[in-house]
């Protein structure tokens, strides 16, 4: 608790001295002067003017190495500090003690390269964050024969390790290794290809979730990193079509993410600039997430796709005009065991007070687009659950308003929904009961997955629709 000094009371100081080298700028009853002023905190104590574009010829000023001089004006009786860096310092004013002219000259030589150390900080924050390397891994499909034999293995492997769990360390390796191989499809049928063996199945798709949301780092010494993988789900509207998901910027967040959710100091946060939009995590089915890891260990950028064509089919997209509501995740990876979920659900509000403005300024940077918002950060499939979950219901909650308003002295309304698998995605119909036209439709998306639920997404839909009093029926496709 705060109390105010009595006017008597001798005032406390705090015992951390300031920088050796203060600079800044003035102001007088013109406004901001045309110089800066430099103190010197230590003694001997002074405050000096600094300009720069000086052009005092002095004995050594053509070296390419830094020089200087302190120069005596005997007009006005007054000592000056040039270089071959083009500043000067003059007008001393000294408090304690007067140095000599080699003291001063050492205290203003060590004051100038502070000076220009300044200049690069204040140059690198301006110009942005130097560019990181982006790492992509293409998509490389295996021969058929040799699809077909990887499968068989892997189907094999599977449901051996449901009989012996001492196979499940052998899984988890030739899981990883399949994901990271690039040929999705491997696992893909798969899992598929166990239908009729569900614990086998099951296990399978844990052990790939598993290798995607606790990803291990080997380093070549044989130390071991281990992560947890989570997400802020970022939704934001486009007037415009494409989207666009690396944004450099992101990484400005870091610190104050980790700050904000109560790490460790020593604790190791890492978030992607590249966000996944639901489009990249069903095309790859989420498997390409097993690069996450190792590359941003590396200090480098991953990117689903190479980023000069994905820049060039944005670029001519973003001259379309196509509204929509849009859904992306940002992943960031935790040392294990830093971030209990407990801890990150009481700091949830805090850090997304602290990220959004940051988020903000890395996505405008790079694209254009309207309203955001930034879910809470949750554990890897927990994040991609919520925020599928809050952007359908966002978006039927918008549409049965308009919907009913449309009819609101006509007939009920009823729903139809058919499964556009293209796009991993129900495909709603809302009709007026017994008629054909129809009042609106949306979409309804399947969580991304190595293997998405359908059944759970039709499940979800149903419970909404339910509670709204609309009755739902499926529509099935007709294959020509």
């Amino acid at each position: 608790m705060m109390k105010p000094h009595p006017r008597n009371a001798r005032i406390k100081g705090s015992a951390l001295r300031p920088n050796r080298f203060i600079f800044g700028d003035a102001v007088d009853e013109q406004g901001l002067e045309p110089c800066e002023y430099l103190v010197h905190t230590e003694s001997p104590m002074f405050v000096c003017r600094l300009v720069g574009n000086d052009e005092t010829p002095f004995d050594g000023d053509d070296q390419e190495a830094f020089a200087s001089a302190l120069l005596f004006d005997e007009t006005d009786n007054v000592s000056i500090y040039v270089c071959n860096q083009g500043f000067r310092l003059f007008d001393f004013f000294f408090h304690d003690a007067t140095p000599t002219a080699a003291e001063l000259q050492a205290i203003c030589d060590d004051a100038m390269q502070t000076y220009l150390d300044l200049q690069d900080i204040y140059r690198q924050r301006d110009e942005g964050l130097p560019a990181r390397e982006i790492r992509v891994f293409p998509m490389t499909p295996l021969p058929p024969a040799g699809r077909v034999a990887a499968v068989a293995n892997l189907k094999s492997l599977a449901q051996e390790a449901c009989e012996r769990p001492v196979s499940r360390l052998r899984l988890t390796g030739l899981v990883q290794q399949t994901m990271a191989g690039g040929d999705q499809a491997v696992l893909t049928e798969a899992q598929l290809g166990l239908q009729t063996a569900p614990a086998a199945r099951e296990l399978l798709l844990a052990t790939a979730r598993d290798c995607i949301a606790y990803p291990e780092v080997v380093h070549k010494d044989g130390s071991i990193l281990s992560f947890e993988l989570w997400a802020m789900p970022f939704a934001f509207s486009r007037a415009q079509g494409g989207a666009w998901w690396h944004f450099p910027l992101i990484e400005r967040a870091e610190p104050v993410l980790a700050d904000a959710l109560g790490l460790a100091p020593k604790a190791t946060l890492w978030m992607s600039p590249t966000a996944f939009t639901v489009e990249m995590l069903n095309e790859r089915a989420c498997q390409d997430l097993v690069h996450l890891a190792p590359v941003m260990d590396a200090g480098c950028d991953y990117a689903p796709m190479n980023p000069d064509d994905a820049r060039a089919t944005y670029e001519a997209a973003r001259r379309t005009q196509d509204p929509r509501l849009m859904l992306s995740f940002i992943p960031f990876l935790v040392e294990r065991g830093a971030l209990p979920q407990e801890q990150a659900r009481r700091f949830a509000r805090g850090a997304l007070d602290a990220v959004m403005p940051l988020v903000q300024d890395a996505i405008g940077a790079e694209m254009e687009y309207g309203e955001a918002e930034l879910f809470a950060p949750l554990p890897w499939w927990e994040a991609l659950a919520a925020g599928i979950g809050g952007i359908n219901r966002k978006r039927l909650a918008l549409t049965l308003a308009l919907a009913s308003a449309h009819a609101s002295r006509g007939a009920p309304l009823q729903a139809e929904a058919e499964y556009q698998p293209e796009h991993q995605a129900y495909e709603v119909l809302l009709r007026r009961s017994g008629r054909e036209d129809v009042v609106a439709r949306l979409p309804w998306m399947l969580v991304p997955d190595v293997a998405p639920d359908r059944a759970r997404a039709w499940s979800d839909l149903s419970h909404c629709l339910e509670e709204a009093g609309i009755p739902l029926a499926e529509r099935l496709s007709r294959l020509h």
